[in-house]
This record gives C-alpha cells, structure tokens and sequence, in this order.
C-alpha cells in the first residue's frame, strides 16, 4: 500500500521560476529571462513558499542565497522537471516523426508487382518522409486500417466496403497463363469454350472472375469447377508444375512472364481487376499520407501501362 501523499498544490511555472531565480541569482535577469515582470517573479516565489510553507531564498544587499529547504528543493526540482522535459521531448519527437511516417498495407502480390516502382519515385520526390511498407493477406489489411494500424491500405478489390473510403487507382484486363508445354500455349484468340476440359485454379481473392466464369460455363452448358489457392508463388508453382491453367491481371502476368509460361488471348471474354486505396473514414490525414496517396493515384495507371509496354 502507498503511503499518503502530502496535499499540496502549486503551478509547474512556480516551480520553473524558482530554477530560474536561482540560476540567475537575481529575480530581475530571472523576470527578463522568462518574459515576465519582477513583481511577477516575486509573487510566483511567494506563492511557493506559502504553499511549501518553508522559507526558500534568502535575500542579502547583493545576492540571493539558498536555504537548507531551498537546497533540498532544487535538487528534487531539477530531476523532477529534466524527467518530464525528456519525456515531453520525446512526445513532440514521436508526434514529429508521425507526421513525417506513412504506414503503407498492400497484399503481397501488389506489394511485389507495383510498389517498388511508386515507393522508388516518391521517395525521390519526398526524401524527408519514411514509408513503412507492410505486405499483409487481405483479411488482416482491412483490419489494419479498421484498427488503425495502417495509413492506407492498396489492394484489388472484388466487393464495396460501406464502412471504408474506396477510391480507384485503376482497372487492369485479365489474362489466361498457361504453362509452355500445354496444349493451349501454341493458340491465340481462343474462345472461352476452349479452355473447358482443362484444370483452372485461382487465387482465392478473386470472387467476380469466380461468378463470371461460372456464367460463362453455365451459359455454355456445363458447370464451373476451379480450384483455389491464397498466394500468388503458390499459384505459380501450381502452373509451372503443369497442373493447372490461370486468370493473372495482364501486367501481374507478364511481370511474371518466363520460360515455361504463356499468355494466351482469348475472344469474346473480358474481365477486369480493380485497384484501389482503402483508407478509415473520419481519420485526419497528415500531409505525408496525403502526399503519398496523391503521387498513388498519379502514378499507379501509367506504371500498369510501362509494365504492359516493358515486357512485351
């Protein structure tokens, strides 16, 4: 149990007048040093002592000396005071570096695929600011912006989130990738009939291609089976075994193009993944976060185009 603490009350300036006083040894150079009148500096180290109720400074013709409770109080006063300065210091400095931070959620294959472009270009323009860039499955990036761990989240989105702020970056048209020595890489401009005796998976995340495809099959006459798979190297593993045939976002596929896989075209079947900023409604955005979400939407679309372009 804590022993009980004496009631007594007085101001931090006060306390902060009394150091000064000392220091200067004179309350004139200490009411000048802290832009306050003598009076004032008198009255502060009055207060002080009433509450105190001990005699702090003893005054002579020429100087002002401490007393034994005046020594004991200095002491206590300077750590007191250096302790919550360094612990102020470091909340301004917390508070300065925050403004100067953004915290960046993206699902690993946009992390990879686009991001070191537009983190290279803005952090040109913006050497001052530091971007934490965090690659994160899609359930736990929207939990990071709900919570407040992340500033802004960039992922491709199937479905609305009422109660996050959407804003797109851009649409990108989807690509079949087969693997090289399957009987559909040697085609080109196939009908989606085709690709229907051959094993299909994709990731997981893409729920629209899902129900398109399921139209598509139905409209053809024979249902819609895939398989699924979370992460993009797995799907890639999956393909460069020869087990199955894809739907990669066209500059997802050829970033990832190589022997061994083929981007084959196809008629009469189109279909688009949308990117997107996700950030928390109601949040105040430093001017880095918004700085970054600006040079984001500046850049994303022509960087889709210069990967297109680049690797054809």
């Amino acid at each position: 149990m804590k022993p009980p603490q004496p009631q007594v009350r007085f101001h931090l300036p006060e306390l902060e007048t009394f150091l000064v006083v000392v220091e200067e040894g004179s309350f004139s150079k200490a009411a000048d040093r802290l832009c306050i009148s003598q009076p004032s500096a008198s009255s502060r180290i009055k207060r002080l002592e009433e509450v105190l109720r001990v005699k702090l400074l003893r005054r002579t013709t020429r100087s002002l000396e401490l007393t034994e409770d005046g020594k004991l109080l200095k002491v206590a006063a300077e750590e007191t005071l250096a302790g919550l300065y360094e612990v102020l210091k470091q909340f301004r400095d917390r508070s300065e570096a925050a403004r100067n931070r953004v915290v960046v959620a993206v699902t690993p294959m946009i992390g990879a695929t686009f991001m070191p472009w537009v983190l290279q270009s803005y952090q040109e323009r913006y050497p001052d600011v530091e971007v934490e860039l965090r690659d994160v499955p899609y359930d736990q990036l929207l939990r990071m912006i709900n919570d407040g761990g992340a500033d802004v989240a960039v992922a491709g989105v199937d479905s609305d989130h009422d109660h996050l702020l959407f804003r797109c970056l851009a649409e990108e048209a989807l690509v079949l990738m087969v693997p090289a020595k399957h009987p559909l890489s040697g085609m080109s401009q196939i009908p989606l009939s085709t690709i229907l005796p051959f094993r299909i998976n994709l990731l997981n995340r893409y729920s629209s291609l899902r129900e398109h495809l399921a139209a598509e099959f139905h409209r053809l006459g024979t249902e819609f089976e895939a398989g699924t798979t979370g992460t993009m190297p797995t799907l890639l593993g999956l393909l460069d075994a020869g087990s199955c045939i894809t739907f990669l976002p066209r500059s997802v596929a050829k970033t990832n193009l190589r022997a061994g896989r083929v981007i084959v075209t196809m008629e009469n079947f189109h279909h688009v993944r949308r990117y997107g900023t996700l950030t928390a409604p109601k949040v105040a955005q430093t001017p880095a976060v918004q700085s970054f979400r600006e040079h984001l939407h500046r850049e994303f679309g022509p960087l889709i185009e210069r990967l297109d372009q680049t690797t054809d």
